[in-house]
């Protein structure tokens, strides 16, 4: 983990670049599909759902969480990714409703920075060192 500043511009330039975006969410997929036949499980989904961590903290703190209300959480996350509802997610569903989270983060975050702990193989850690790539580069090509 490590604490990062970012804003909901960070997100969105970040999506911006497809080609960026795109790689990221097909290594991602590729990961997540162990049985390699191309569809997300829901128990290859589970653990990406899981790192979602969207009940069991509260201000960063880990919070005893009703296990059934987990299950309904993490069903109900499945078929947010599951758009044609055939009980599995392929490549461009996974893409499209990564993009609508990350947009909807984007926009809940607004355009004024926020301090962050960001877990390192996460979404918005690679959006964070995608837009740090563009600084370095655009501050090597000024002259001393």
């Amino acid at each position: 983990m490590s604490v990062e500043i970012l804003d909901g511009a960070t997100i969105v330039n970040f999506l911006e670049d497809e080609e960026a975006f795109n790689a990221l969410v097909c290594d991602r997929f590729a990961h997540l599909d162990s049985d390699h036949d191309g569809q997300l499980s829901y128990s290859e989904m589970l653990k990406e759902l899981q790192g979602l961590r969207v009940l069991e903290t509260h201000f960063g703190v880990d919070v005893e969480t009703d296990p059934d209300e987990l299950v309904h959480v993490y069903d109900s996350l499945f078929v947010q990714f599951d758009h044609d509802l055939n009980g599995t997610v392929d490549l461009e569903e996974f893409k499209a409703e990564t993009k609508q989270m990350m947009i909807a983060m984007a926009n809940g975050m607004g355009f004024l920075p926020v301090q962050m702990v960001l877990e390192e193989d996460s979404f918005l850690k690679k959006a964070v060192e995608w837009e740090t790539s563009k600084l370095v580069a655009s501050d090597a090509s000024y002259p001393d």
